[in-house]
């Protein structure tokens, strides 16, 4: 399996190169994003962990599929998919929780479908969820 750090540092390079070829600065994707100019340049070095909704942002600025950017890679099924229990393309995002992906390689999605396996805790259980 790659180094987590490997990883993330081939994304912030595919966002970085997304980024120039649009010829969008890194002001206005922060803007877009909803980070600041400094967390912006932080994600796009690589030297800070990604969430969902940062990726998501992304990926609907540069209008591709987040299959491109986390894994360099163009859906390709327009049909349908597939996705068997247990299964789907496991995603890191908040420690704990399990992130699976259900319909990879499906393009042209009108939603991401995801399977989210929250772990429980009576502490939280009345307080407001965190994204």
């Amino acid at each position: 399996m790659e180094n987590m750090e490997q990883k993330l540092m081939e994304i912030a390079e595919r966002i970085r190169t997304l980024r120039e070829i649009l010829g969008i600065s890194e002001e206005q994707m922060a803007e877009k994003t909803g980070v600041s100019l400094d967390e912006y340049t932080e994600l796009e070095k690589g030297t800070s962990d990604f969430n969902f909704t940062f990726i998501y942002a992304c990926a609907n600025v540069f209008n591709v599929e987040i299959k491109d950017l986390l894994e360099g890679t163009s859906p390709s099924l327009s049909e349908y998919s597939v996705t068997r229990k247990g299964e789907g393309l496991p995603i890191a995002r908040r420690e704990g929780f399990t992130y699976n992906n259900l319909a990879p390689l499906f393009k042209n999605k009108i939603a991401e479908p995801f399977r989210v396996k929250i772990p429980y805790s009576r502490e939280a259980e009345n307080q407001e969820m965190k994204f």
